[in-house]
């Protein structure tokens, strides 16, 4: 299915022909908004790999962060490759990071990048952030408005070119254009519909039906986990250790 048809399928389920400009070509006129609420809810509930995705962005020689949009939830693990070889970098704190790296960023030494850390992108209040010198950090200036972006910080700073490799958890685009489709659409619309209506009760205060609908909605999540369970332990029959 796509959006149009995840649309149709809603406004008739949930009798809400109010939410759609007629019905004859249900145009939007606020369903759209109910399936993609649910739609992000799906995400968090379910373990599936359509919320995983990967992205690749060049670290130039001198440099140490990069900053990124996609809706991203979760930075799970960060790679880097040159021209040789391609290796994981190990995940340390902000402050470890601070901590280790207390020279201004001009008296640096480059090398190959070794550790990431999460920058903390927000501020307040910059204008002498970097009056009498500038460290290895990441922050907007206050006026800048991006609260939409990630950031990574990674050290060393680098010593040639690289291609940094982020995986992690990123929410699905809202659907909005008619044709648009995801994997909820073409592989669990019923359950996409279904999370809709929970969304919908919650909005129109039915508490009990908005239970029931959650209920539903888990039990069949629940079972989609299982099969993400099943196929990452399968052929795995002893711990490392």
């Amino acid at each position: 299915m796509n959006l149009l048809q995840v649309r149709t399928q809603f406004v008739k389920e949930s009798g809400r022909y109010d939410l759609v400009v007629d019905t004859v070509d249900y145009v939007d006129k606020g369903a759209n908004y109910y399936i993609n609420s649910g739609m992000k809810m799906l995400g968090k509930l379910a373990l599936i790999n359509a919320e995983k995705a990967k992205l690749y962005y060049s670290l130039a020689r001198g440099e140490y962060s990069i900053t990124f949009q996609h809706h991203c939830r979760v930075v799970n693990e960060i790679w880097v490759n040159n021209s040789e070889e391609r290796y994981q970098l190990e995940k340390i704190t902000l402050n470890e990071l601070k901590g280790l790296y207390t020279e201004l960023a001009t008296s640096t030494d480059n090398g190959a990048p070794a550790y990431y850390a999460l920058a903390e992108l927000r501020a307040l209040e910059t204008t002498d952030q970097e009056s009498l010198g500038t460290f290895i950090n990441k922050t907007w200036i206050e006026t800048d408005k991006k609260y939409d972006y990630r950031g990574v910080i990674i050290v060393p700073p680098a010593d040639e070119a690289y291609v940094v490799e982020v995986n992690g958890l990123f929410k699905n685009v809202d659907l909005s254009a008619d044709a648009d489709e995801n994997f909820w659409t073409i592989e669990e619309n019923e359950l996409l519909i279904r999370a809709a209506q929970y969304k919908l009760e919650c909005h129109s205060r039915g508490t009990e039906n908005a239970k029931n609908w959650l209920s539903a909605i888990k039990e069949d999540v629940m079972e989609m986990n299982k099969d993400v369970v099943e196929e990452e332990s399968y052929g795995i029959n002893q711990i490392e250790g």
